[in-house]
């Protein structure tokens, strides 16, 4: 799957195991950057390798295309997409 900006992506390994974050922006060397609103916000992302990261079929399209358009996106407005996408997330098994 393609990592894009609102993609919801799960951390592998270490000590973020398992947690979901949302792709807020892919940097030029590879590598990308997360949020969840809550530890990891919009003014202070989390630089990921992309082989550390799980995609997952659900995409938080607003955001995405928000983030492409060079809009603010509050951590609030993060952490609701993220819950309901997580809920999404556990429906599909």
């Amino acid at each position: 799957m393609r990592l894009e900006p609102g993609r919801v992506v799960s951390s592998r390994a270490g000590r973020d195991r398992d947690k979901l974050y949302v792709v807020y922006r892919v940097l030029e060397d590879g590598f990308v950057l997360v949020v969840d609103g809550d530890k990891r916000t919009v003014a202070r992302p989390k630089r990921k390798n992309p082989r550390h990261l799980v995609a997952h079929p659900v995409v938080a399209e607003g955001l995405g295309a928000r983030w492409a358009r060079g809009e603010t996106v509050k951590d609030a407005e993060v952490r609701a997409a993220l819950a309901a996408l997580a809920a999404k997330l556990e429906e599909a098994g």
